[in-house]
């Protein structure tokens, strides 16, 4: 009996262990579900231009970028069918040579990551795995970018790709050979491309080729991106550098070598410690226009700048223009290339956007509705903390009140078929209520709701008045707008980079500049901000300190604020001059001649 006892031991222990080990409720298996998804438009572009027939490459170019691309769909898939850790597989051309990388599968509304892809260069294919976000996702769809390449040489190449389902695409890769034609005058020129692997566009400027001598001149360059497609600078992407190009006066006009960075700065009074070795940039217009104040002293000298936008990457265009400013006088950009005359002011460029690689997903929330909360003034700030109300219509009930998280998105529980109302309950400090009611319909599936809230506005009023000197001086001056958090100092003040117009108007030399109805009440975390102003030298717009002079016909003002400088005031500089008055004495005897004195007098003009 001991014996069996023993014996039972012996075999109870492991099943209790495996039972430890592996529970009875199993974890599920990942699936290939290659079988279920649904591909088309599958294609091979170039990838800094979008083009799917035609690639165009440098000389010495090795190598051509492209982006193999499709679209995906499970249609016939209902929720929580797709469970964590399935995949599907897309082939691509055996003749491609793919990029091995990994991307995050994004959904496009709420930004999560929903699963990966998995570019195998060596297999010719891309792995989409899903991860726990798919659960309770109905209708998944998507599409993909994955970065690629050709090899290229001096000749002209055709190749044929196969795609999976048999269908064919021929790419021809042509060289560019340039032939030589004098240029002269070029100050300013500018080209642009598509990021390789981000949404993104890259820019450069070549400024001043030709060698111009800009001694004691004030050159600015100026750059608008709001022409087409929504695009705005990247905030430390700018880079300058004096550079040398293959030459000075024809059409070859690669970059030969950087000579030397120049500091870029935002802050005026940096710019003002060393302007020789720094130039000013001023973002505007949302960060969708720009001003570069260069540095000064340019003598003879070339430079390369170099920058990014944010891109759309989606086959709309971008459009913006450059101009190359002496003294705040727009200039041709080239005089004459070969036997062609210029007469353009503009380097302007229209770049088509193309996707970057990557991947992104989209996928109906069954039963449910999500809002998403953002700035009307700039959609990337999403709101958080923002309360509504989801009312059943029928029974005019609140069945549920939601709160967006730090993605600006708030879910609903699942709810029953038919009519519900959406209304906003409480907003951001800062911002103004949403009033507007909104009324959607649920049947089975999910529905999605974008709504903006506006930032309080703020009035602010700022004075200029003149002291002394001839009223024929008097005039409107430019005034740059300023802002700090309330809580630092007026000194923490920076320029304002938003477009806001003031209404000006005048009464016995006293200029008053409203701003009604247009300047944020608050930051974006809530800060109140507080506004002031500063006056602006004419030919460069830098702000002018308190002591400092400006002329108006020929007569010099001095420049004075008050304590939270919403008032400037300019006082008229009375002239001084040296006059020298002499004594001549004629005969008698110098020893016993008195000492005089003179009486000045002025005779006004």
């Amino acid at each position: 009996m001991d014996k069996i006892k023993k014996y039972l031991g012996f075999l109870v222990f492991p099943l209790f262990l495996l039972m430890m080990l592996f529970p009875a409720s199993e974890a599920h298996a990942a699936t290939d579900i290659t079988n279920k998804v649904i591909l088309k438009n599958l294609k091979l572009a170039i990838a800094s231009t979008g083009d799917e027939s035609t690639g165009y490459h440098g000389e010495n170019d090795t190598t051509v970028a492209l982006k193999y691309s499709g679209e995906f769909s499970f249609p016939n898939v209902t929720a929580n069918e797709i469970k964590e850790g399935d995949f599907f597989i897309v082939e691509a051309p055996s003749n491609l040579s793919l990029e091995d990388r990994t991307l995050k599968l994004e959904d496009k509304i709420s930004g999560k990551t929903i699963g990966n892809v998995r570019v195998e260069s060596a297999k010719h294919r891309l792995v989409f795995t899903f991860n726990s976000e798919v659960e309770d996702k109905q209708n998944i769809r998507g599409d993909f970018f994955a970065s690629a390449k050709e090899t290229v040489t001096k000749e002209d190449k055709i190749v044929t790709y196969v795609l999976p389902g048999g269908k064919t695409q021929i790419i021809t890769f042509k060289t560019l050979k340039t032939q030589q034609a004098p240029v002269e005058g070029e100050v300013i020129y500018k080209g642009g491309w598509n990021h390789g692997s981000l949404a993104k566009a890259g820019y450069y400027v070549r400024i001043n080729r030709s060698q111009q001598d800009l001694k004691n001149k004030t050159i600015e360059i100026t750059d608008d991106i709001s022409l087409g497609a929504f695009a705005s600078y990247i905030d430390g992407s700018f880079a300058l550098n004096e550079a040398e190009f293959d030459t000075t006066n024809t059409n070859f006009a690669n970059l030969k070598r950087k000579i030397k960075p120049y500091k870029i700065t935002t802050d005026p009074e940096e710019y003002k410690k060393d302007s020789d070795n720094t130039a000013l940039l001023t973002l505007t217009n949302g960060k969708r226009s720009f001003k570069l104040l260069m540095p000064t002293n340019m003598g003879k000298k070339s430079f390369f700048l170099e920058y990014a936008t944010t891109s759309p990457a989606d086959t709309s265009e971008i459009k913006n223009s450059a101009q190359f400013l002496i003294d705040n006088e727009p200039q041709l950009t080239w005089k004459k290339w070969g036997d062609k005359i210029n007469t353009s002011k503009e380097s302007a460029v229209t770049l088509k956007t193309v996707k970057a690689a990557g991947a992104s997903v989209t996928a109906d929330i069954a039963g449910k509705i999500k809002i998403t909360k953002f700035d009307e003034a700039d959609a990337e700030v999403k709101l958080k903390g923002v309360e509504f109300d989801i009312i059943d219509k029928a029974k005019n009930q609140v069945v549920e009140t939601v709160v967006t998280d730090e993605n600006g998105v708030a879910l609903s529980k699942a709810l029953n078929d038919g009519k519900y109302i959406v209304k906003e309950k409480k907003t951001k400090s800062g911002y103004i209520v949403n009033s507007q009611e909104f009324e959607v319909e649920m049947k089975k599936e999910g529905v999605p709701l974008n709504i903006s809230n506006k930032r309080e506005t703020v009035d602010f009023e700022a004075t200029k008045t003149w002291v002394g000197g001839k009223s024929t001086d008097y005039k409107k001056v430019k005034l740059g707008l300023y802002v700090h958090k309330e809580g630092q100092t007026i000194e923490d003040s920076k320029p304002v980079s938003g477009s806001y117009t003031p209404e000006v108007t005048e009464s016995n030399g006293v200029y008053t500049y409203k701003w009604a109805k247009q300047l944020p009440k608050y930051d974006v975390d809530g800060t109140k901000l507080i506004y002031s102003v500063r006056e602006l030298q004419d030919t460069t717009e830098l702000p002018l300190k308190e002591g400092e002079k400006v002329a108006s016909n020929d007569h010099n003002y001095v420049v004075s604020y008050n304590a939270d400088k919403t008032q400037v005031t300019n006082t008229y500089e009375v002239p001084k001059t040296k006059v020298t008055a002499n004594k001549v004495w004629t005969g008698g005897t110098d020893s016993i001649r008195p000492s005089l004195f003179f009486k000045l007098y002025r005779t006004l003009e």
